[in-house]
């Protein structure tokens, strides 16, 4: 089916294009509306719920980043029980253990990736922590790794994909989206290889590490893009290369935030996208770290009166106040993403994280980010079928 001079996806009628979610493990020791437990998922939202995080050490065994969160509660039971237990509401339901985040040293996955033996033994520990927990597979969220370990990569997945596969699990790989980092860190091609799927992590394109204002996850380059690099920091430009590199369109899956990023404006009655900024904005009262916002916390600030502004170039939207200045997702950009993943015959959508959307639907329903995704992925597909 045609669209635009694009080519859109054709399914059959049982068919549906997958949804990703990440679940935060840190999110239940928030505070008020920003505590999020596992009975908070709606399993039927989703196709692919990611647990997000486990680390590995020297020895390439996969660690419990948080055993009182993980493996304990008032009840017994722990959220990785509890998290897997959902495949009982959601029989299709499929479970991952994301091993990696920032909580890990990239120094660790370097030492491992680079022996042959212990990529052997993570590979199989991974394996044996599946079936102990109940998960259905595994995703690597090593970001960035260093140029000299690009080809160790490799190898780690391929160890991965012979051991899992052969049980029947699944792989896939969260890798950072920007090509001007992913030139040494990827070699895309060969990642294609081995993973079942490839979770693109466009978002963080702009945040206050900048010296002005920018869209978390613009779709496409801006006029205020004027350097070369910042005509790369957008989600067109980043699934352009890594199609380009050879990675398949089916396998690749695209990023949504369900948070947004936030700036100290230098001067207030500067507001537009570059507008200079000199910090991160101010904390949300419940995630509790400045530079960023919860999807909640950014209805919250829209509630109180910030002023909204679309930017129909980039296909998403920004508000300010006073020196707040704040890039986020709502109904029109995410439903301007999947149309994007439909067009461009792209795998399906991830979100990050569902525990940053409104959850408790305490300012609308229930999970409007996710919501979104699931309706206009399912009117995308009833539209292409014959």
């Amino acid at each position: 089916m045609e669209s635009g001079g694009k080519t859109i996806l054709s399914y059959s009628s049982s068919s549906k294009i997958p949804i990703f979610a990440y679940v935060c493990s840190r999110a239940a020791k928030r505070s008020g509306r920003g505590k999020f437990n596992i009975s908070d998922i709606d399993s039927k939202l989703c196709d692919y719920l990611l647990y997000a995080f486990f680390g590995v050490n020297e020895c390439g065994s996969v660690t419990f980043l948080d055993p009182s969160i993980d493996l304990e509660d008032e009840g017994g039971r722990g959220n990785i029980r509890q998290f897997n237990e959902l495949k009982r509401v959601n029989p299709s339901l499929k479970t991952l253990a994301s091993i990696g985040g920032d909580k890990v040293q990239s120094s660790t996955f370097s030492k491992v990736a680079a022996d042959s033996n212990l990529r052997s033994s993570f590979a199989l520990n991974a394996r044996r922590f599946c079936m102990a927990h109940g998960f259905d597979g595994v995703d690597i969220a090593w970001h960035y790794p260093k140029e000299d370990n690009r080809l160790n990569f490799v190898k780690l997945l391929r160890a991965l994909a012979t051991e899992l596969h052969g049980a029947g699990l699944i792989l896939t790989v969260a890798v950072g989206a920007n090509e001007i980092r992913t030139s040494d860190s990827y070699d895309i091609n060969c990642i294609a290889r081995h993973v079942d799927y490839i979770l693109l992590t466009t978002y963080d394109y702009n945040g206050s590490w900048d010296s002005y204002t920018g869209h978390n996850a613009p779709l496409y380059v801006g006029p205020s893009d004027t350097t070369e690099s910042q005509q790369k920091l957008n989600i067109d430009h980043s699934v352009q290369h890594w199609l380009r590199e050879g990675a398949s369109s089916h396998k690749l899956i695209l990023g949504v935030p369900a948070y947004g990023r936030s700036f100290r404006l230098t001067n207030a009655f500067g507001y537009g996208v570059r507008a200079p900024s000199d910090e991160a904005g101010d904390a949300g009262p419940y995630t509790k770290e400045a530079g960023f916002l919860a999807y909640y916390e950014v209805l919250e600030n829209l509630q109180n009166g910030w002023i909204k502004v679309k930017d129909d170039k980039q296909k998403v939207p920004y508000a300010y106040s006073g020196d707040q200045w704040m890039s986020y997702e709502d109904k029109e950009s995410i439903a301007n993403k999947c149309k994007y993943v439909g067009e461009h015959n792209l795998g399906g959508i991830m979100i990050y994280s569902i525990d940053t959307d409104d959850f408790r639907g305490s300012l609308g329903c229930k999970y409007p980010l996710l919501l979104t995704v699931n309706q206009c992925l399912q009117s995308l597909t009833e539209d292409s079928r014959p």
